[in-house]
């Protein structure tokens, strides 16, 4: 059984809406985390433990820069492709626009 936090990061990636994003530290922030932004961890934690069981949209969370945090063959592609159906570009360098930060973002 998930503990309040994690079902509160749940509920704040689900509720991102497609072709927007949000960072980690964002995701924290919203979802009430005692660390705030701090928490950025524990939503890559509920991401990696939960993201396909929960059926999470989990492309839509980010590095604050905007930079996809996946590497190469573990997932990244797969992202930007995602992305991209959604109508994100993502540079050459792997970064996403700010301006396509959700706007539910601070």
């Amino acid at each position: 059984m998930a503990s309040e936090l994690t079902r509160r990061i749940m509920e704040v990636i689900r509720s991102i809406p497609a072709g927007s994003i949000l960072s980690y530290g964002e995701v924290a922030l919203l979802a009430g985390h005692p660390r705030g932004k701090g928490g950025a961890r524990d939503v890559v934690r509920v991401l990696a433990s939960c993201s396909e069981r929960e059926n999470l949209p989990w492309w839509r969370v980010v590095r604050k820069d905007g930079s996809i945090a996946l590497e190469e063959g573990q997932g990244r592609e797969l992202q930007i492709a995602l992305l991209a159906c959604e109508g994100i570009t993502v540079n050459p360098r792997g970064v996403v626009e700010r301006s396509c930060f959700s706007p539910s973002s601070s």
